[in-house]
């Protein structure tokens, strides 16, 4: 059995997330690479991606994009386009609730083992339905496929941990590919709020808003909701609210750029910044790093795990580095985290 899939079992996790940096990083490759690992030992499987990549070529190779392996007796959701196109044998169970681009999701069992491609929503409450009717079905553990930009898959209130694919692809060089590497794992694990009583009003805020302000009066803190927000302008709304004994701001959506540029200017001290979960965070190194460095600190409701990196040392576009080099380099720079070269590994 592989590292990467002896470190899931070992943890116990009944649903895994395995997302990519970019494309042509190995985030199939390290999908497939543990459907494999856990048929051989008898899990049943459940199989379902957050989005559509949509790609059938790859536009500067011209070669097939990989595609999901299902095994057999595996079950899996996916649109109705794809479930009528697969190569593998699919048994029908029922048409889903959840709708996307392609048709509506069905769900199905797989009678005989093939290809698959897998299209699902984007939203976390789509996803949670058809992982909770694979549970019902039989399936032991289910695992996400996280379409290229869609982070919904890693969500904490979807799966128990994500695997984080990236590679040669993402840089122009081996430092620049390190570099974004280390920043997404420091998003993605960014701490959960370990002050209760700011927990507790974070918490009740957004069950009252769409954002809240937390406010400190001595020892307590109490919250002030924020309703009607529009996507685009809900930065400016919340921060047009903060009053100077405004300890934080809780966002119940996304986080960009311009949401930390305002804030920073805010106040001598910005106040610290609240999200739902990493998934929630759309931000650059730039924003984030002046943030920090007036004073700032972003924390989670709900804490991302994220069980490990794979490499792919390769690129399409003819860049690509040695693996043994490019293992020892990314383990130094993201250890603790554990880190794979499944194909090297492999040989």
């Amino acid at each position: 059995m592989s590292g990467l899939f002896r470190l899931l079992q070992k943890e116990d996790i009944k649903a895994t997330a395995i997302i990519g940096m970019t494309k042509n990083v190995g985030k199939t490759v390290t999908f497939n690479h543990l459907v494999r690992q856990f048929m051989k030992t008898g899990i049943i499987l459940g199989l379902v991606s957050a989005g559509y990549d949509g790609e059938r070529f790859d536009r500067l190779t011209l070669k097939d994009k990989p595609r999901i392996y299902a095994p057999k007796d595996a079950y899996l959701a996916t649109a109705k386009a794809c479930f009528e196109a697969a190569e593998a044998g699919l048994e029908l169970i029922e048409a889903s609730s959840v709708s996307t681009p392609l048709g509506s999701v069905y769900l199905a069992r797989v009678k005989e083992s093939g290809l698959v491609e897998l299209a699902g929503p984007g939203s976390i409450s789509g996803l949670k339905e058809l992982t909770g009717r694979m549970f019902n079905f039989g399936a032991n553990h289910v695992l996400v496929d996280g379409a290229i930009n869609r982070l919904a898959s890693a969500s904490p209130l979807l799966t128990g941990a994500t695997v984080l694919a990236t590679g040669a692809s993402l840089g122009p060089t081996m430092e620049d590919v390190i570099k974004k590497t280390v920043f997404r794992r420091a998003l993605l694990e960014l701490p959960r709020v370990n002050d209760e009583a700011i927990y507790r009003a974070a918490r009740k805020g957004l069950e009252s808003g769409d954002a809240a302000l937390l406010l400190q009066d001595g020892n307590n803190c109490y919250f002030e909701p924020v309703s009607g927000l529009i996507p685009l302008m809900a930065g400016t709304k919340i921060i047009e609210k903060c009053k100077p004994d405004t300890t934080a701001l809780v966002f119940g959506g996304a986080l960009v750029d311009k949401n930390l540029q305002e804030i920073s200017t805010l106040l001598p001290a910005p106040p610290a910044v609240i999200v739902q979960d990493a998934t929630k965070l759309f931000i650059s190194p730039e924003y984030y790093y002046r943030y920090l460095n007036r004073g700032g600190k972003i924390m989670v409701l709900n804490q991302l795990n994220l069980a490990a990196v794979t490499l792919n040392p390769t690129d399409p576009g003819g860049r690509g580095y040695d693996p043994k080099m490019f293992l020892e380099r990314m383990t130094e720079a993201l250890s603790p985290c554990p880190v794979f070269d499944l194909l090297y590994e492999e040989n």
